[in-house]
């Protein structure tokens, strides 16, 4: 007998012949349960709460709490009929697009539910004597509760209706933001890639003019593009990046510059330490440096000094590329300027920071001879 019963008691459908469920599977009801329960909840915490904006003016004369009563009771009727009027509500937002439609078919439907409201809260106050308003026990306040329940009806409909355009305006708008934005990265993408064989072609017009003269040089160059190329392959699927890394892109087209110049060219980086973990356009300091190289020291004879330099005043960070060069022309205009790497970078910060006061970029001539490119962005960080 002990045997035959613990080979029952250890078959395989022991428990679910005595009912008992295992843990996992209680847990999964209970939260079933809870799920279920929890909008019911809230709806009825919700005319709960109607209720007592609807008893409260009717306290001010004094405490009566048949009318009390029958205040609350009216709210919770409406609490009853809530899953009722949300499952029509869906069904007919399902079927029908045309908002008009939807609201002419409410109005058809807010009688019978109105007529159900005033039947349910007469039922639920009959057994109150002192009520002698019901609609049940006197029939000639059954109107009032009747237009009472209507305007009701109306209110949660056009409540409803209220929050569900409401939330799908949102949306939109979220889903607009989000079309808006791949539309700039896209556009950021698009000018770093005319911007990138622009800087190539130049840098290796400037290897070639050395592989004859100086194969050892040219190949050092060669090292340090290759070594740039890759970092900038890293950064490639970034439209921002820290400044630090912006600052390790540059210093490889520095060495190729440094190569090519020897002690004619002096370029010096002074960044304040806490503006490294700032994030800034990615590769944007090296068509300015290369402007500099190009524009303003690689024509003289003597070189000349190229400062870049980093710091942050409040929730701003001011970054300036300075040179001791030729200048500018005299009647140099940025707006009207054909030179690529300023008009792709004028452009990237239009796009990145196109909000108002978002950005400044500014080019001018220096006191004493050279250019000064001033640059405020908003300050942000990576949280490193």
């Amino acid at each position: 007998m002990n045997r035959a019963l613990h080979k029952f008691a250890s078959g395989p459908d022991f428990s679910s012949q005595l009912g008992i469920l295992s843990a996992p599977e209680g847990a999964s009801r209970i939260k079933t349960w809870r799920a279920k329960l929890m909008p019911a909840i809230l709806i009825f915490l919700l005319w709960t709460v109607v209720g007592v904006f609807i008893a409260v003016p009717d306290m001010v004369d004094g405490f009566r709490w048949s009318e009390t009563i029958s205040k609350f009771v009216e709210a919770w009727t409406w609490a009853l009929l809530t899953p009722a009027i949300l499952l029509v509500d869906r069904k007919l937002t399902l079927a029908y697009q045309s908002i008009v439609r939807v609201a002419a078919i409410h109005l058809v439907l807010s009688v019978p539910f109105s007529l159900i409201h005033a039947y349910l809260a007469g039922l639920i106050l009959y057994p109150i004597p002192n009520i002698y308003w019901n609609p049940i026990r006197n029939t000639e306040y059954a109107i009032y509760f009747y237009l009472g329940g209507w305007g009701t009806y109306c209110y949660i409909i056009g409540t409803l209706q209220a929050f569900k355009y409401y939330n799908r305006f949102m949306n939109s708008q979220i889903e607009l933001a989000r079309v808006e934005k791949r539309l700039v990265e896209s556009h950021l993408n698009a000018l770093r890639l005319q911007l990138e064989p622009h800087f190539l072609f130049n840098t290796l017009n400037a290897i070639s003019s050395e592989l004859a003269a100086s194969p050892e040089l040219a190949r050092d160059m060669i090292e340090d593009l290759g070594a740039l190329l890759r970092r900038s392959l890293e950064c490639q699927g970034s439209t921002e990046i820290t400044l630090a890394q912006e600052l390790a892109l540059l210093d490889h087209y520095i060495a190729i510059q440094k190569l090519r110049f020897g002690e004619r060219i002096d370029i010096q980086i002074k960044v304040s330490s806490a503006a490294l973990s700032a994030m800034v356009p990615s590769m944007f300091l090296q068509p300015l440096v290369e402007n500099a190289v190009r524009h303003g020291l690689e024509g003289r004879m003597s070189g000349g000094e190229i400062v870049v330099s980093a710091r942050h005043i409040g929730s701003q960070l001011y970054i300036k590329v300075l040179d001791d060069g030729v200048g500018l022309p005299t009647h140099w205009r940025m707006e009207t300027s054909e030179g690529l790497g300023i008009r792709v970078t004028r452009e990237r910060f239009q796009a990145l920071y196109a909000e108002p006061e978002g950005h400044d970029f500014t080019i001018s001539r220096r006191r004493g001879g050279g250019t000064e490119v001033a640059i405020r962005i908003p300050l942000h960080r990576t949280g490193a």
